[in-house]
């Protein structure tokens, strides 16, 4: 008969057997009633082979007993008694059979026979006093199912409220028959199949403050408590009621052979999850958001200590896979682990808590290979006092400069190094020598993938001679500027001298934007852009020549750019260069490295959702990503910038003539004027522009960053780039940026201390 979605939930629910011992009459009529309403039952008895086990356990001195020996034992023992009436007949009603069995005391005494004696018999029979409860069933059952064939308790509660599902068998123990069935149901059955006379009690809509008492003390209190469940909320409401009733809880995590114990029996103050749950409780944990805990849960789960394959899962879910994964391998492990532990905390044989880690991959494994080389991505030293003075030395122009006195030149150089810099590298020093500001590239702070021939530093420090300009001019100075010139030594950016003017209105509505001017990643709702403002910004960039300003505001536009810049992001991220770039020399994720370095981005100015930064945190694994790197995917990281994107009052792209080092340092003058004005003007400003800088490298003569498939998605990226730029053959596409109209005020970067960037020589 084939069983429908219709069946009844009584027969969907049913998980404990029914029990005929026959020797009583009543219960021989009701079985004999049974077999004849249903003659398709399916009748096991093998009650023969489990009297010869009990024998032979009975009298191990016997070694190998002959088949003469063992009946004799066998008639000695029954003495006289029928053998289909010994011991009890057990019905299991969802599959339809009859099964012969011995009695509880002799069922149990030969089922944990082969115990012994790393369990002794008291041992065995203290245990069989105890009760324990699991929460969360699809690594719950295969813990519960350890437990219940070692024995290691008479009772087992099991919470879940989900059913089985097919993407659940990879590690669920159970048949395609049982889809559909609650998850308790199912490992119930399983328990009674293997030992009828555990005690199980299930709770099919998981656990929940109607519930929560009543599974920790309805028949007696828990002796112990396995938490392994997804939801945040039970692991912190079951921890609190576990620490009021000094009961321990055990955790497997399924990653990395990760176990979790908390004595809270013997220290009824500890804090919950070891402290890292700080914080949280079973009341304030209800107002918060699933964003609002990610924060906690990576904390709990330490997220820098999870698995690569973890790591690099975790950034995929709801990309490329659906969830994150969790193998048959560790979840019987898991298993294995917590029923070991808990065995020993219930018979008071280990009194610690703690996190314990069983890792395959490190006990069992190949020897660890050495680890790769990374300073090849360091780039050179970086310029000391005798290098500026050596390099300033080779220029020979005469100039007769006017002196500038020294508040005038802290606040140029002040203004100069608030310029923006490609993931706030701040690649400069400055010499003051001969009355002229010398101004150096120092490549050990911007050497990385997306500084190709030094094109972002270029952009950086026409911003910043823009930003000099304009501070001299409200200090009545005319800086007059020397742009590369010294053709055997490109470090030397550029040398100032200053002569007195008269200061240009024009100008001076900005001197006080520059201290101010920010990066602002907020993500608000979408406001366009006036004519009269596009057209300001369009006539500012203008100013420079051969620079010019496209501005993109069409919807149909804005999903073609989230595209393609979150796409190159994306590539960055996974490139080895790329992501050391990122993740080493450019992000900070701590208050003391942001303190101690002053540069680089402090990942609270990115204004990131807490999942996305989540995603960072664990991206930071360089081993997760190159294995995503492999895989070609890493599409998660598309997400962190696509809404800021289709959100965007306009994309702009400072466009010039010209495409070489000289014309980005152009490019960055018009960038800088655009920022400031937009600023100014009440436009918030977010560089978005590594698809610029991608681009050049991937259409270099001589390139050799990328492998095949980069270079091909690289080639999808930078043809859909220039398709929606429609430039004309001699103009170049310099920088991306967004354009929002937003009142919030970020984080500002820090700068690093004048007194490690400009040196004056007397």
């Amino acid at each position: 008969m084939l069983l429908s979605e219709n069946q009844s939930i009584e027969s969907q629910l049913c998980y404990e057997p029914l029990f005929y011992r026959i020797q009583n009459q009543d219960q021989e009529t009701a079985l004999e009633n049974l077999l004849a309403q249903n003659p398709t039952i399916q009748i096991h008895d093998q009650i023969s082979t489990q009297l010869d086990d009990l024998l032979k356990s009975k009298n191990p001195e016997l070694k190998k007993p002959s088949r003469k020996q063992i009946d004799e034992l066998k008639d000695k023992h029954l003495a006289g008694q029928d053998l289909s009436k010994y011991g009890v007949w057990i019905y299991y009603p969802w599959s339809n059979k009859l099964i012969h069995a011995l009695d509880a005391e002799e069922f149990i005494e030969v089922r944990t026979n082969r115990n012994r004696y790393k369990i002794t018999r008291e041992e065995q029979a203290l245990l069989q006093s105890k009760k324990i409860g699991v929460v969360g069933l699809s690594v719950g059952q295969s813990i519960a199912l350890t437990l219940a064939m070692e024995r290691t308790c008479g009772e087992l509660r099991l919470a879940d409220f989900d059913t089985a599902e097919l993407s659940n068998l990879n590690r669920l123990r159970t048949g395609i028959q049982n889809l559909g069935l609650q998850k308790t149901v199912i490992a119930a059955r399983e328990i009674a199949e293997i030992d009828p006379f555990i005690k199980v009690r299930i709770f099919n809509d998981g656990l929940h403050q109607g519930n929560i008492n009543e599974f920790f003390t309805g028949g007696g209190k828990l002796d112990l408590f396995v938490e392994v469940c997804d939801g945040l909320d039970i692991k912190i409401e079951s921890r609190f009621k576990a620490r009021e009733l000094n009961i321990p809880v055990v955790m497997d995590t399924n990653d990395r052979g990760m176990l979790d114990v908390e004595r809270f029996d013997l220290e009824p103050s500890r804090p919950i999850l070891h402290g890292l749950a700080d914080g949280l409780d079973p009341e304030n944990i209800k107002g918060l958001t699933n964003e609002e805990k990610i924060p906690f849960v990576l904390k709990m789960i330490g997220a820098e200590s999870i698995s690569t394959r973890l790591k690099a899962s975790m950034l995929e879910v709801e990309q490329s896979i659906n969830t994150w994964p969790q193998l048959a391998s560790s979840v019987v492990l898991g298993g294995a682990l917590t029923t070991d532990v808990s065995r020993r905390i219930l018979l008071d044989q280990y009194h610690e808590s703690g996190r314990y880690y069983i890792d395959l991959d490190e006990l069992v494994g190949d020897k660890k290979p050495a680890p790769v080389d990374t300073s090849k991505y360091d780039g050179p030293a970086a310029l000391t006092f005798n290098d500026l003075e050596q390099i300033a030395g080779k220029y020979k122009k005469e100039v007769f400069p006017v002196k500038i006195d020294s508040s005038n030149l802290e606040d140029i150089v002040k203004s100069a190094t608030l310029a923006p810099s490609g993931g706030n590298a701040q690649p400069w020093k400055f010499l003051f020598d001969r009355n002229m500001l010398f101004i150096f590239h120092d490549q050990h702070h911007s050497y990385s993938l997306l500084d190709y021939n030094n094109l972002g530093s270029y952009v950086s420090f026409g911003a910043m001679l823009e930003n000099i300009k304009v501070t001299a001019n409200k200090l009545g100075l005319k800086a007059n500027e020397d742009i590369l010139p010294l053709s055997d030594d490109q470090r030397l950016i550029a040398v100032l001298s200053f002569e007195q003017t008269t200061p240009n209105a024009e100008l001076l509505h900005l001197a006080p934007i520059i201290g101010s001017r920010i990066t602002n990643r907020d993500v608000s709702e979408r406001v366009l852009l006036t004519e009269d403002l596009k057209s300001l910004l369009s006539k500012t960039a203008s100013e420079i020549t051969g620079a010019g300003l496209k501005i993109f505001e069409n919807e149909e536009d804005l999903i073609e750019f989230s595209e393609i810049l979150t796409n190159t992001e994306r590539l960055r991220f996974l490139h080895p260069r790329g992501h050391y770039d990122t993740f080493v020399k450019e992000l900070r994720f701590s208050a003391e490295e942001i303190l101690t370095s002053a540069d680089g981005l402090d990942v609270a100015t990115l204004n990131m959702k807490q999942s996305e930064l989540a995603a960072l945190t664990i991206a930071k694994d360089p081993k997760a990503i190159e294995f995503l790197h492999e895989l070609q995917q890493g599409h998660g990281f598309k997400k962190i910038s696509k809404e800021s994107i289709l959100k965007a009052s306009a994309i702009g792209v400072i466009t010039m003539d010209g495409h070489e080092g000289y014309d980005f340092l152009k490019g960055g003058r018009a960038l800088e004027k655009v920022w400031l004005e937009a600023n100014y003007r009440g436009i918030s400003f977010q560089p978005i522009s590594q698809i610029t800088f991608m681009n050049e490298l991937f259409l270099s003569p001589n390139e050799s960053e990328f492998n095949e498939y980069e270079k091909k998605e690289m080639k999808n990226i930078s043809e859909r780039f220039y398709k929606i730029l429609s430039l004309e053959n001699t103009r170049y596409p310099i920088f991306v940026f967004r354009l929002t109209l937003t009142n919030t005020q970020p984080i500002r970067s820090l700068r690093r201390p004048l007194a490690k960037q400009l040196f004056i020589k007397h």
